[in-house]
């Protein structure tokens, strides 16, 4: 098992506790670019569907829970 799949599985075990840059590896590891930054919300496309995901800030560590199952659901099926 390599890193990117021991990161995945980390991302499908445990949604609540996914930090931001394992978000970002994982999408770019599945053919999604970032095409726009607006202050803390970055979106990413693949060309047929677009996926925002909002940093998180202040005393956050990890992403919200809805955005990570969002990534679960289009990209590491």
């Amino acid at each position: 098992m390599g890193k990117r799949e021991k990161l995945i599985d980390k991302i499908k075990t445990n949604p609540k506790h996914v930090r931001f840059e394992d978000l970002i590896k994982v999408l770019k590891d599945g053919g999604y670019d970032i095409i726009n930054i607006k202050g803390s919300h970055y979106s990413f496309s693949n060309g047929e569907t677009t996926l925002t995901i909002v940093r998180p800030h202040g005393s956050n560590k990890f992403c919200h829970v809805h955005d990570v199952k969002a990534v679960i659901r289009l990209c590491l099926q």
